[in-house]
């Protein structure tokens, strides 16, 4: 009776669903080997794989549950990656997914004795095919690790001809391994920051070369493609990054590894001359130590730039009224204060009253001479700073943590402000908020002592008030 019971609500069910509601993606399953991993010297040694969550010396890769791959797949003349994800770990895995409906494993140019199917690792949904051409593979820039599954980022490729031959991964550019030893007990969190001098690019998209490597092409000086930041926990005072390149190009890095939560840089490391790693599938270890002892600073603000503005509320708010006697229709209150390093200001902005354009900026003045002005005259001041907060029709203020590239230090864009602008935080759609870091030796408030500090925004800045510097 059960049985009947279930078959005729199944039946009732097929009957209300629409035809034009049928399945939109079905599942597919792909096992995969992962790649043996040379070390420096060339060799792997024959252990069993090791757990993945780095690369041990005995070279070996293992996957780990969380994995994600991308497998090219085509409906008609479209292709396109779809991400498969494991739950297994091991030298082997299966790796499983949704496929919308309609789209065939392989690439569109494809044959049945020959059907093209790419699989790319990591995954990215920024990978792309065009028939009669290899893949484009999109390194990522930006990585969380603590955030996201770990991975090694490290470009690996399979290319097989039929549909149901397990993956057998392949490494499609050379690695460095850096290992960041002596973090601090209580940092638990770290971002690391790696710059190439060369021309050669570290991160984009970058095409699959005919021989089979990533061919990482030249990328213009202090542009986005020849920088990667990753960031990841850390274990027992260490954490692990990897780095890939063009194997047989130059590499030659600068690295900044700096505490997550406070956003200040313990250490930077500048290579003066250029690596050339010699084959793709070596993995080179490189280590770096940012103890105390080995000349790692590590300091504690008196304000977090992070959007949550709980450490100002110890702080008086400072008067916003201009110097006229007239009220401050954009600024609603603001305070500041210092440590040995940096300036913080932060403000709380009438929302109405903010242009919905890319024009609005905060103006902050600083007035170190003796008997300075009370009022007025911003841009006549000594030393000063110009951010721009992002801008949008919906929201006056959204969320951005870094540095504007309009923004400036005395006339400078030079990477050094942290700014967090919030628009309704807590509920209060009424204001925005913003705070600054602004580092003193930029505004060259070096000494201790007393200086004047205004703030303006959209052109309504207020009156003086008095900062004391250690």
């Amino acid at each position: 009776m059960m049985l009947m019971a279930i078959v005729a609500l199944a039946s009732c069910e097929k009957q209300i669903v629409p035809s034009e509601q049928k399945a939109k993606t079905y599942t597919y399953s792909i096992s995969a080997v992962a790649p043996d991993m040379q070390d420096a010297e060339g060799s792997v040694p024959a252990q069993a794989p090791v757990t993945r969550t780095d690369y041990d010396g005995d070279g070996h890769f293992s996957w780990s549950a969380g994995d994600a791959i991308s497998v090219l797949f085509h409906n008609g003349d479209v292709n396109k990656f779809f991400t498969l994800t494991t739950t297994g770990s091991g030298a082997s895995a299966t790796f499983s997914g949704e496929i919308e409906a309609g789209y065939t494993i392989g690439a569109s140019d494809g044959t049945e004795s020959d059907k093209k199917i790419w699989a790319l690792f990591p995954a990215s949904a920024n990978h792309t095919y065009t028939a009669g051409s290899n893949p484009t593979f999109y390194v990522q820039p930006s990585v969380d690790f603590s955030a996201t599954h770990f991975s090694a980022n490290i470009p690996m490729y399979d290319l097989v001809a039929s549909e149901g031959t397990a993956l057998s991964f392949k490494n499609l550019a050379s690695t460095y391994k850096f290992i960041v030893n002596g973090i601090k007990d209580g940092v638990s969190k770290v971002t690391f920051r790696i710059h190439n001098q060369t021309t050669y690019g570290l991160s984009g998209a970058w095409p699959i070369h005919n021989d089979l490597y990533l061919k990482y092409d030249y990328a213009d000086p202090g542009s986005a493609n020849s920088t990667l930041t990753y960031t990841s926990d850390v274990t027992s005072n260490q954490a692990v990054f990897y780095v890939s390149c063009r194997y047989w190009g130059t590499f030659q890095p600068v690295i900044t590894v700096t505490d997550y939560s406070s956003g200040v840089a313990i250490k930077t490391f500048t290579a003066n001359n250029p690596k050339t790693p010699n084959y793709k599938d070596h993995v080179w270890p490189i280590t770096l130590d940012v103890s105390e002892a080995n000349g790692g600073e590590y300091f504690a603000p008196a304000i977090i730039i992070d959007g949550n503005f709980s450490d100002w509320s110890a702080l008086s708010e400072l008067d916003s009224t201009r110097g006229s006697g007239s009220s401050n229709s954009r600024i609603s209150h603001w305070k500041m204060t210092s440590d040995s390093r940096y300036v913080y200001i932060y403000l709380k902005l009438v929302t109405a009253n903010i242009k919905a354009d890319a024009s609005s900026y905060v103006y902050v003045g600083f007035d170190t001479a003796e008997g300075g002005t009370s009022h007025g005259g911003l841009a006549g001041l000594e030393h000063y700073v110009v951010v721009y907060p992002s801008v949008s029709g919906s929201s006056p203020m959204e969320l951005i943590q870094g540095t504007d590239p309009r923004s400036t230090v005395d006339g400078s864009s030079d990477g050094t402000l942290a700014t967090w602008g919030e628009f309704g935080t807590g509920g209060d759609a009424n204001y925005s908020f913003v705070e600054l870091r602004i580092p003193r030796s930029k505004v060259s408030l070096n000494s201790a002592g007393t200086i004047k500090v205004a703030v303006s925004f959209d052109w309504y800045d207020t009156i003086f008030h008095d900062l004391t510097l250690n």
